[in-house]
């Protein structure tokens, strides 16, 4: 069987957005026998001073590095 080597990346305002997005397409490749090669988290955090009430925002990413079979 051949596989190929693929790259997803989600991103999220919060940690729980972040984890049901994930969760969702884990639950659907794992139907295909993929398998996962590589799991990256980051949270990045900016001060948004453009608003009326200065704040920091924080994005929560995280990539799949993953290989799936692929039919010949």
């Amino acid at each position: 069987m051949t596989y190929v080597k693929k790259v997803k990346i989600f991103c999220a305002n919060d940690e729980e957005r972040l984890e049901n997005k994930l969760n969702d397409f884990l639950s659907k490749e794992i139907e295909k026998g993929f398998h996962i090669i590589s799991i990256q988290y980051q949270l990045t955090s900016a001060y948004d001073a453009s608003s009326i009430i200065h704040d920091i925002v924080e994005t929560f990413s995280c990539m799949v590095y993953y290989s799936e079979p692929v039919e010949e």
